[in-house]
């Protein structure tokens, strides 16, 4: 899912910064409470990165204060580049937020300064942490309300240790504001973004951001409710349906004229508590080097459509595999990109059988049964060894629920499926388990919501393919599942 910071930055830089692939010495890892930063920066700057990604967590995660104040669980990786040079080896993007097998990602990369402080840009920052946040605590968001609520969050202004003060416009976007009109809520709601021209999503953009700081502003109890409906995990398009019904969207544009008139759009202040504290700090080895750039050559293409990553994130995974033949990851990664199933069984059952205490190859192998079926024989052992080794992956956690569905261990098959979703409510395959847990039950009204939220949740850009699976699930269930009887 591309992320950008702001398309007029793109437009700009993009054809000043010539690509450049980063170096594989200077790399290291830190981290801290919420995030697993890898960056080629320098030490300082490394280090400044990482404690701005966590205040900047906790700043942004008030926004929800007033609906659910616990802290969100998970862990982020970001792999956040030297200088813009290097990023566009892998992506246009001035900085992305997307979500990898593994879990959330994000991308970014510091200042192109000769001197000084090398790290990202505050703005730049806020605006992928809120993408984070926004798919954790209202997944499913359509893509005008994801970019409209992180185009206005990176607006984030700390104003004193536990304050945050958010909304304000710097004065010359303030005064272009003036002279473009605004896109009307309903033709945002309509908007194909993927077929839009780059001069249609800048208005876009703007008015994203205008209408989530309009409904914000002057709408805070309907918002509230919109939160608090997606927490308790009420579908997007249904919290949204009931928060649009009677909404007076004349009298939000006129709200936003009295606000151009007096030169100065409403702010709020919002307070949080400090961030953990606390930073490890380790230097990567050439090989960990070589999987983080896979990982950029995947998302980027991604996110931008550049084609087939495969081939240059597998060459990453190899030169991985040479430089550390005795390490399992990079032997896990290049089983997991085998495109035929029996050969993906097999090397997933051998790297299990080479790596017994190896918690990537047991979730391989439990990924690769649950989704292709395999022996039953061994099955329900792989899937107890994964969740033992990862009781924190997701991949896991859906594995395992589905397991003990089959084995008649409901009680224990709801429990992971509950874990599953609390880590990860933007991700289609804890729905797509929910629904094959619950359709052999005869619960076949929760099993269709349930292949329809995993249709919510799919990233911005998904194959069609991927589409007609879930709906094909969706009208099988249907048109077999048999209601359970009463008592």
């Amino acid at each position: 899912m591309h992320r950008p910071l702001a398309l007029a930055v793109l437009l700009v830089l993009g054809c000043v910064h010539e690509p450049r692939a980063p170096a594989l010495d200077g790399w290291r890892e830190l981290r801290s409470s919420h995030f697993r930063l890898r960056t080629d920066l320098p030490a300082a700057d490394a280090r400044t990165t990482v404690e701005r990604l966590e205040t900047l967590r906790a700043a942004l995660q008030s926004v929800w204060s007033d609906v659910d104040p616990v802290d969100a669980p998970g862990t982020t990786l970001a792999i956040v580049l030297r200088d813009r040079a290097e990023l566009r080896t892998f992506t246009e993007w001035t900085g992305l937020a997307t979500v990898s097998r593994r879990g959330p990602l994000l991308i970014a990369s510091g200042k192109d300064v000769a001197f000084g402080d090398l790290s990202p840009q505050l703005a730049l920052l806020a605006h992928e942490v809120a993408h984070g946040l926004d798919r954790q605590r209202m997944p499913g968001a359509p893509r005008w309300f994801d970019e409209g609520l992180a185009s206005y969050l990176e607006s984030a202004e700390l104003v004193d240790p536990g304050g945050v003060r958010l909304g304000a416009l710097p004065r010359e976007d303030l005064e272009q504001t003036r002279t473009r009109p605004l896109v009307p809520l309903d033709t945002l709601e309509r908007t194909p973004w993927e077929t839009a021209s780059l001069s249609e999503l800048v208005e876009i953009y703007r008015s994203a951001r205008l209408w989530v700081h309009l409904l914000r502003a002057e709408e805070p109890g309907r918002m509230r409710n919109l939160e608090a409906a997606v927490h308790r995990g009420v579908a997007w398009r249904v919290a949204w349906a009931d928060l649009r019904r009677d909404l007076d969207t004349s009298r939000l544009e006129d709200a936003l004229r009295r606000w151009l008139h007096a030169g100065e759009l409403p702010t709020e202040l919002r307070r949080f508590p400090p961030p953990p504290s606390g930073v490890d700090e380790r230097t990567l080895a050439p090989w960990e080097v070589h999987l983080t750039l896979s990982e950029l050559w995947t998302a980027g293409a991604t996110s931008f459509d550049s084609g087939d990553p495969h081939p240059r994130a597998r060459a990453e995974l190899e030169a991985a595999a040479r430089a550390a033949p005795e390490e399992p990851l990079p032997q896990v990664a290049l089983a997991d990109l085998e495109s035929d199933p029996d050969r993906r069984r097999t090397r997933a059952e051998a790297l299990r059988r080479a790596y017994p205490r190896n918690p990537d190859a047991a979730v391989l192998l439990a990924r690769v049964l649950r989704d292709g079926g395999g022996p039953v024989d061994g099955r329900r052992t792989a899937m107890l060894d994964a969740v033992a080794l990862a009781p924190d992956d997701v991949d896991a956690l859906t594995a395992h629920a589905l397991e003990e569905a089959r084995a008649g261990e409901l009680s224990r098959a709801f429990l992971s499926l509950r874990r599953a979703e609390e880590l990860a409510p933007w991700n289609p395959r804890v729905f797509v388990t929910r629904a094959a847990v619950l359709a052999p039950l005869g619960h076949c009204a929760d099993a269709v919501v349930a292949v329809q939220r995993a249709l919510d949740v799919l990233p911005d850009v998904t194959s069609p393919g991927d589409v007609a699976a879930l709906t094909g699930e969706r009208a099988r269930i249907q048109a077999s599942c048999r209601p359970a009887r009463g008592p």
